[in-house]
């Protein structure tokens, strides 16, 4: 009798278990496709919600919200949405890196060139047959890729070739490998850099440069 009693027991807990572990997976699973719309990442949205196209030759008509696009839960909100807009930091000298000259397109799009700046080796995708700038967009009309087409979200699935979680330099450049480079860290590296640049220029720039600028502690 008691042998039963504990061979029911012991049943209905792997039960529980069971049906915790599973609804534990449901809730991540749907945290983790919360903006699912049909593509694997989902689109990157702009700030009235619309798709990012995945590739466009115009430039975006409005500011593209970052931290949606890089999807990643753990560092908590952002005041506000970390909103990056084109029109901008390409037409506004206040929001160029020396105040003088506007930011090259290259600076984020660095593989929108007929070849490596520098001759590296490890970039991958030089098809633009003149360097991309606003007015080279316009006349040319070939579509410029978003970042997500080599920088993918982290909880996106690897593959050998996307996304590059990190970049391996040749070893003339005396380099170690970069680690992890998903949107995140790539939008979190150009965005604060360019910033703190900008910073040394004029101190009064309230450009974000550390993670309390940006993310609210809950």
């Amino acid at each position: 009798m008691k042998f039963r009693l504990l061979v029911a027991s012991a049943l209905v807990l792997s039960c529980l278990t069971l049906g915790i572990l599973l609804s534990t997976r449901s809730v991540v699973g749907f945290a983790n496709n919360a903006l699912a719309d049909g593509e694997d990442p989902p689109h990157a949205v702009y700030t009235d919600g619309t798709k990012v196209p995945s590739s466009s030759a115009t430039q975006p008509p409005k500011p593209i919200i970052l931290s949606k696009d890089s999807n990643d839960p753990k560092w908590g909100e952002c005041k506000p949405e970390a909103a990056f807009d084109h029109t901008k930091h390409n037409t506004d000298l206040k929001h160029a890196m020396d105040g003088k000259n506007f930011n090259a397109c290259v600076y984020c799009h660095h593989t929108d060139q007929p070849s490596a700046s520098g001759g590296e080796a490890y970039f991958k995708r030089f098809e633009r047959k003149e360097v991309l700038t606003a007015a080279q967009l316009d006349s040319s009309k070939e579509p410029v890729k978003g970042c997500r087409n080599c920088h993918f979200q982290e909880a996106t699935e690897e593959t050998a070739e996307f996304p590059p979680k990190g970049v391996v330099y040749p070893k003339e450049t005396g380099k170690p490998p970069s680690g992890k480079l998903t949107n995140d860290n790539a939008y979190h590296t150009k965005c604060i850099s360019c910033h703190e640049t900008a910073m040394k220029r004029d101190a009064t720039l309230k450009a974000p440069t550390g993670c309390g600028d940006c993310h609210v502690r809950k």
